[in-house]
């Protein structure tokens, strides 16, 4: 005769499937130890990584706008330039624009200007690379000037003459790494107009 009891586990006896062990509070333990361990040896390798490929965009921005800045010039026939400010440069620290006139006989843009394109002037926003990239300085001290600084082209793409406190192959802009005291300069050959990364 069948009760229905059968299938009943008695009370106080635990079932455990076979081959399931389970973890241990010390096995726990040492799992997150050892978590944290790997995580913190390879923490510094990541953030070297990720600031060195932050300082790489901030260089290629910087090189981009003037060869932007150099493309303009030659396709509008205008003269273009970058202007900017150093790590000294008061308000307008590390930061520069992209300006354009259409003739050398045009004067250019007054540093207080506002962005704006007419028929005669084009005149860029500012872009703040301490806002983008923190810890990027700019550096033109090799021009042996106090700011601003000049990078200007031609309508055939060659370097703008004169400029004063123009940044060429003999006195480059650097750009700087203030946590890693990596450096880039940033030189435009005045025969070509070419910008180069050294």
């Amino acid at each position: 005769m069948r009760t229905g009891l059968e299938n009943k586990r008695p009370i106080g006896k635990r079932t455990r499937h076979v081959g399931s062990q389970g973890f241990t509070a010390i096995e726990m333990v040492g799992a997150v130890a050892l978590a944290v361990i790997l995580v913190g040896a390879g923490l510094p390798v990541m953030m070297t990584s990720v600031e060195s490929a932050r300082f790489s965009a901030a260089v290629r921005q910087v090189v981009g706008d003037m060869r932007l800045a150099r493309s303009k010039a030659v396709t509008t026939r205008w003269e273009y330039r970058i202007r900017g400010r150093d790590r000294r440069g008061g308000a307008n620290a590390n930061r520069y624009r992209v300006e354009g006139r259409r003739t050398p006989a045009i004067a250019w843009p007054a540093e207080a200007d506002t962005p704006q394109q007419t028929a005669d002037l084009f005149v860029g926003a500012w872009i703040n690379l301490a806002a983008s990239y923190p810890g990027i300085q700019l550096d033109n001290s090799g021009t042996g000037s106090n700011p601003p600084f000049y990078a200007g082209f031609d309508s055939s793409g060659k370097m703008c003459m004169p400029l004063t406190q123009c940044f060429d192959g003999v006195s480059p802009l650097v750009i700087t790494k203030d946590s890693t005291g990596q450096t880039r300069q940033i030189s435009i050959a005045p025969a070509t107009g070419h910008v180069r990364v050294q």
